[in-house]
């Protein structure tokens, strides 16, 4: 992608929107215990996640009953249950607190009025979702193109402080592998731990 999502900071956005929220009602952060789903998939998708603090996991749940992270969402972030900002949608996968997080859940039909009221606000948008686009396309190309433990290493070198702060059973289904894989590439590098 272009140098124009190189340097986006979904933050700023996340603390824009904030300001803006609290400007306008809408905005009712609450503390979540560590392993409280806020969502699960088939849930309705009408609302606009902001973490505030913490740590959530986005996940999808297969047939087997197999939990498969789709991404996880740091500190001041934000997300929908649909992956996309479709209004009237439904949750294709789950989130849960991995820490104690403070977030708020704005309603998506504020977002559409406030995009339509504010020029600039859908230009953020616009550079928010080509960052998230080029995010899930190197994923995307990760997990066809890369061995697991390559895989491993690129995740632990570009989110390595993420990756203290999670357990390596979600570190191990993030990359596409199972934990008991993960294990033995860690063996293999010479880690131990639960952590990266």
């Amino acid at each position: 992608m272009g140098s124009s999502t190189a340097v986006f900071d979904p933050a700023a956005l996340a603390d824009r929107l904030r300001a803006l929220a609290r400007a306008d009602g809408v905005w009712h952060a609450r503390d979540q215990d560590a392993g409280t789903m806020l969502f699960a998939a088939g849930d309705p998708s009408t609302r606009l996640w902001m973490l505030e603090s913490g740590l959530v996991k986005l996940h999808y749940l297969t047939a087997a009953g197999e939990d498969w992270v789709k991404s996880f969402i740091a500190d001041r972030g934000l997300f929908t249950a649909s992956g996309d900002l479709a209004v009237d949608g439904v949750a294709r996968f789950g989130a849960t607190c991995l820490e104690p997080c403070r977030v708020a859940a704005i309603p998506l039909t504020w977002l559409d009025r406030s995009l339509a009221a504010d020029r600039d606000l859908p230009v953020d948008f616009a550079r928010f979702a080509a960052w998230l686009q080029a995010r899930k396309q190197r994923r995307e190309e990760a997990l066809l193109c890369r061995s697991a433990e390559q895989r491993y290493r690129d995740f632990c070198a570009v989110d390595g402080g993420l990756a203290a702060r999670l357990h390596q059973a979600d570190i191990a289904r993030y990359i596409g592998i199972t934990p008991v894989a993960l294990s033995r590439i860690r063996r293999r590098l010479g880690l131990t731990g639960t952590t990266a």
